[in-house]
């Protein structure tokens, strides 16, 4: 690829990312990047003062700039003079001009001009805004809504009754939702689409319903099965399996944001995380009613039949990211109360809270008064331990342990702590030496300092040291320490003799200094009283200069630049055994979880959202706009607020909760969700492409009890959930159809076809072991290989946790900040954040993936050896490999096509005949039979990467 081509994509990716305006963006814009630019930029830039020309208080202000000229450049922060100028880089452009912005700012203000810059509105409220309601360039103005035009907004209205429609095809409809899809089909002139083949359908719902591919056994017997209930029966018989419940448990793991460490500042294992997992999991096989999953994740505490599995619950509430070094312990707590309301908010009733920590929400019903009556809620509870509160503050835990279990903890915590000690004890001595040494020849590091500057590489400082045998970083230090100190007393003699090359001078001055100093002192500490300093001024200068553990002479901190190979390599093996035997360690039996705290009536509203300027005490409550009644609720004096809370949420009258809980499962089974933005139902967010079903389907979910499990019966039971992929049926050919579809409804809105899906990371990593034999589906239990509390990164900075483990993807670690890489490449979600509706990616390294990943090989090899052991026949070995990977036979295209690989593969030259064999492979594939497991290795391999294997049609 050209120069010019590379300029051509780079300027593309920029300008498709310019001034993006998106619900995610905004939201971000609005809880991280706002309060910012109000508490950091304002008082210089905005529409009072213009300090060089510029303001950044609107859109239109950042892309004008100042007198230096464009603020922003929309994802290329390296080019932003905003960028630049926060990062303190450049001498003569620094802003703040008095000190400079925490990294963690800096980091928000690159991330928020990479992913485009977006600034909700044009202008400040009250400017530039037109007479249609939105701003000079085409944003809504964040100007929010009042309480009474949110409570007209179509997602805080009460969930309606609507009719049933009358439709222009009554056979088509099984239920009640094939109704409402068909009369917006009827609206748009669109037929209804027809229905998938048995094959299409049984691999369509054992995936959606546990996340697996059907046998080739489990797809005949449906097919053979002319029963006019044969799909009910099926979608009952994957609604009663175990596996049901690991995989929409993934589903809701996803909204919790669930994973097994901290992230952020430390890493930590959450070592007990599995337990919410598990809860989850068995929550989904019971059917649990969605109302009181709520209720337990919120306050399972404090119901009146608490027990270990509802203080497992509220794990939902500790399992966010945290800074947990924090130093300012205020801030730690309102920041993790503000991760808890953005995440309830999200999860439960698709309001982004976390926008109104700072001010009242710039586009929503939501008041800053109503975050802080919800944060005086969670401010009443305790998120983190009583006990560690020194420089890393540990979640709060609800134990389970024995004191038996206890006492054999502390044993293993003993023994773990002796090896740590003999690992730092070894990592003390071998620095001390190190020490040691240098200031014997604290005399030749000042000589070969001679030989090199400051600005010199470490290889040609190290090719300095060599002669003496110093250590080069040990001299870089030094070098840099005496341009540094170059016109101090006792240094600048080294200048001016080293200026003039003279190094016989530099010996003549400085040895004989080192040794009378080293030489006095060592008399010093043997007289009566022993000396605390030397008497001579000169010497005593020289011995603090050779003994300051961070001056001349300092040894690198870490070990990967102090020790050499084999001392090193020594320091790891005693690290790692200490390691090891923590990993492997039990851990005392708890939950995480959170608890009541001190009560809190009210807490001062955060002036900015911060918690050093306080304004007007709000009390504990709910948010004004959502309540059905003009009595404020009261909440007990003696408890946090946080099960009536929940109560409320989980309220019939509640506008929201069934809404956004609904929508996802829809969602969940159709790859969009009727609102696509799934965790914003607001104003910003996507408008229901069937609202009067949405409302249909959540009355009909409160009153079928809220149970998940019926409601996957109505939805999988219908016309729409079994039509046809891609297809529409009318007096036209289907193409001709589609065509016509296509062109009024691109997007597949109306649902005039099912979508083709493509398996998420989870299917397709489970679908290649099980359809090789290697899955393990055994349930629950600790999997991350990490002790709880433990770094997840040691001293290598390597993370040790394994994937290799054959359980269901579910049960394998998520470590945010390092994913799994086929998770990681099959957008798997950012485990910090919730998530409804995940992303879905089509890009070169998720074959290269496929190619090479040691599961797919692993898998490959293990189909190979069960096709050639169940049959010598070749027609049957490739029946068998089709009916294994992708539930069906073979054609006679795909049938012919195989013959002649395995034709190829004897070949004299099978390169030539076979691109899909590597290089590396053509000295095994000459010669070989058909029968060869290398050779059908190959050909399972090519099934497992197609495109057949990863979509659902």
């Amino acid at each position: 690829m050209g120069f010019f081509s590379l300029l051509l994509i780079r300027t593309v990716a920029v300008l498709s990312s310019a001034w993006v305006q998106g619900p995610d963006e905004f939201e971000f814009f609005e809880k991280k990047v706002r309060p910012i630019l109000v508490a950091r930029c304002y008082e210089c830039h905005s529409a009072s003062e213009q300090n060089g020309g510029l303001r950044l208080d609107s859109r239109s202000g950042l892309k004008q700039g100042g007198e230096s000229g464009a603020t922003v450049r929309p994802g290329d922060p390296q080019s932003s003079l905003l960028i630049e100028a926060v990062r303190y880089q450049n001498h003569d452009l620094q802003m703040p001009p008095q000190n400079r912005l925490p990294e963690s700012e800096v980091e928000i203000l690159e991330r928020w001009v990479r992913d485009g810059a977006a600034f909700p509105g044009g202008a400040p409220q009250g400017e530039g805004s037109n007479e249609n309601g939105s701003s000079d360039d085409g944003a809504p103005k964040p100007t929010g809504m009042t309480i009474e035009d949110g409570k007209r907004f179509w997602s805080m209205m009460p969930i309606s009754d609507p009719d049933i429609p009358a439709v222009s095809n009554p056979g088509w409809v099984q239920n009640p939702i094939d109704a409402f899809v068909l009369a917006k089909l009827d609206v748009a002139g669109l037929p209804p689409p027809a229905k998938a083949d048995r094959r299409a359908l049984i691999r369509r719902a054992t995936y959606d319903l546990v996340g697996l591919p059907p046998s080739a056994d489990e797809v005949d017997a449906f097919v053979a099965d002319s029963s006019p209930d044969a799909f009910e029966k099926l979608v009952d018989r994957l609604l009663e399996s175990p596996d049901y419940g690991v995989r929409w448990g993934r589903h809701w793991l996803d909204v919790a944001r669930y994973a097994d460490s901290n992230g952020l500042d430390e890493n930590v294992a959450f070592g007990n995380a599995w337990r919410y997992r598990d809860y989850v999991v068995n929550a989904m096989n019971q059917d649990m009613p969605f109302d009181r999953f709520l209720i337990e994740q919120i306050a399972g505490d404090l119901v009146p039949y608490a027990n270990k599995d509802t203080h497992t619950a509220t794990g939902f509430l500790a399992l966010g990211a945290k800074v947990l070094a924090e130093p300012d312990v205020e801030k730690l707590m309102m920041d993790t109360i503000d991760e808890q309301l953005d995440t309830i908010g999200k999860a439960f009733m698709g309001i982004t809270m976390g926008c109104a920590r700072c001010h009242d929400h710039k586009f929503d019903p939501i008041q800053q008064a109503d975050y802080y009556r919800m944060a005086a809620i969670f401010k009443s509870t305790q998120t983190f331990s009583g006990k560690n509160f020194g420089a890393i503050k540990y979640w709060n835990e609800h134990t389970f342990a024995t004191e038996e279990e206890i006492a054999k903890i502390k044993e293993v915590d003993a023994e773990i702590a002796k090896k740590q000690a003999l690992a730092n004890k070894f990592k003390s001595d071998e620095m001390e030496k190190l020490r040691a040494a240098a200031k014997s020849k604290a005399t030749e590091y000042m000589i070969a300092a001679c030989h090199v500057s400051s600005m010199s590489s470490l290889q040609e400082i190290a090719a300095a040291a060599a002669p003496a045998g110093l250590h080069p970083r040990i001299l870089h230090h030094c070098r840099k320490h005496l341009e540094f100190h170059r016109d101090d007393p006792f240094f600048s003699k080294w200048t001016e003799l080293a200026a003039a090359g003279d190094v016989a001078g530099i010996e003549a001055h400085y040895r004989p200094l080192f040794e009378l100093a080293t030489k006095a002192w060592q008399e010093g500490l043997q007289a009566t009283p022993p000396l605390t300093k030397l008497p001579d001024e000169t010497l005593e200068t020289a011995r603090l200069v050779l003994n300051d553990a961070a001056g001349l002479l300092a040894v690198p901190a870490k070990p990967s630049f102090a020790f050499d190979d084999a001392t090193l390599q020594e320091y790891y093996r005693l690290a790692d055994e200490a390691r090891i035997l923590e990993s492997f360690s039990p851990d005392a039996s708890a939950a995480m979880s959170v608890r009541e705290n001190k009560i809190a009536e009210g807490i001062p509203i955060h002036v900015r959202g911060s918690h050093r300027n306080l304004g007007q005490v709000v009390q504990r409550g709910f948010p004004e706009v959502m309540n059905v009644s003009n009595v404020k609720p009261i909440l007990p004096k003696l408890q946090s607020g946080r099960l009536e809370l929940a109560q409320w949420m989980a309220s019939s009258s509640h506008p929201l909760t069934a809404r956004v809980a609904v929508n996802r499962i829809w969602g969940w089974h159709f790859g969009n969700a009727i609102v696509r933005s799934t965790e914003n139902f607001g104003r910003v967010g996507d408008s229901p492409t069937h609202p009067e079903l949405l409302d249909w389907m959540a009355r009909w979910f409160i009153e079928s009890g809220w149970s998940t499990k019926q409601l996957h019966r109505l939805i999988m039971n219908s016309s729409t959930y079994q039509s046809v992929s891609g297809q529409s049926t009318s007096g036209q050919s289907a193409s001709d159809a589609s065509l016509q579809a296509a062109q009024i409804d691109p997007d597949n809105k109306l649902l005039w076809h099912f979508p083709m899906l493509r398996l998420d990371a989870e299917q397709i990593r489970d679908s290649i072991l099980e359809v090789s034999g290697l899955l393990d589906k055994s349930l629950h239990g600790k999997t991350v290989p990490l002790r709880n509390r433990q770094f997840v990164f040691d001293h290598t900075s390597c993370d040790n946790t394994k994937y290799d483990s054959m359980r269901r993807a579910i049960y394998l670690p998520v470590v945010r900040n390092n994913l799994y890489t086929l998770f990681e490449q099959f957008d798997f979600p950012d485990p910090t954040m919730p998530t409804g509706r995940r992303n879905t990616t089509t890009v070169a390294p998720q074959s290269l993936l496929m190619m090479n990943s040691d599961l797919v090989l692993q898998a490959s090899d293990r189909l190979a050896e069960k096709l050639l052991s169940q049959s010598s026949d070749l027609n049957e070995q490739t029946n068998l490999a089709y009916r294994s990977i992708l539930g069906r036979m073979p054609s006679d295209t795909e049938r012919t096509a195989i013959t002649q690989f395995l034709a190829n593969a004897m070949a004299a030259d099978p390169i030539a005949a076979d691109p899909i064999a590597a290089e590396s492979n053509a000295t095994e594939l000459k010669n070989q039979a058909p029968n060869d497991p290398l050779v059908w290795s190959l050909i399972c391999q090519s099934l497992l990467s197609s495109n057949e294997f990863f979509y659902l049609r």
